[in-house]
């Protein structure tokens, strides 16, 4: 892997290594920056790397779920999203207090932006592929200088990971 930092963050792609696999990785022409890979066939922990940070991810609870992410091997929060009742947007909030807006950009939630409190445009997926999924992604010139970049967009893409795969559940069950 190749680290984030010193690098201007154009032209990446989250790809699914193959249509089964649930491990994605973070493309940049032949370089890998990050990777996501679920821990078990089915379950929603997984981990996340890049070359210098680990996390692992978590949905928890039923009804009024939220989504938890922590330093590899630690039991503290240090980001949580809570999606609104239609999973189309929610809110992530960093343990130091910074909040994020994360919404569907359109109808089809084809794309998705992460917006900070103030508003400005930070990443923006434009998902692409049905049985192997990935996204291109685009990252705001000014978001290069955030500490928490590599956090940010690996936790977005397993938001959206949650939501690709309980979308592909609601298919299933009503087909």
């Amino acid at each position: 892997m190749i680290p984030f930092n010193n690098r201007r963050l154009s032209g990446l792609e989250w790809q699914q290594e193959s249509t089964f696999a649930r491990k994605h990785h973070l493309m940049q022409g032949d370089s890998t920056l990050a990777e996501i890979r679920f821990v078990k066939t089915l379950g929603t922990l997984a981990e996340a790397r890049t070359d210098s940070d680990a996390w692992s991810f978590k949905r928890q609870g039923i009804f009024s779920s939220s989504i938890g992410a922590r330093r590899l091997g630690e039991e503290r929060d240090i980001a949580t999203y809570l999606p609104n009742w239609t999973s189309h947007k929610g809110l992530l909030r960093l343990e130091g207090g910074e909040e994020y807006q994360f919404r569907a950009a359109n109808f089809w939630a084809s794309e998705w932006v992460l917006s900070g409190a103030d508003g400005h445009e930070v990443l923006r997926f434009h998902n692409k592929g049905f049985l192997k999924h990935g996204a291109q992604l685009d990252v705001a010139a000014n978001a290069d200088s955030n500490p928490h970049l590599a956090l940010l967009i690996t936790f977005t893409w397993y938001i959206l990971l949650l939501y690709q795969m309980d979308s592909s559940a609601v298919i299933v069950a009503g087909g």
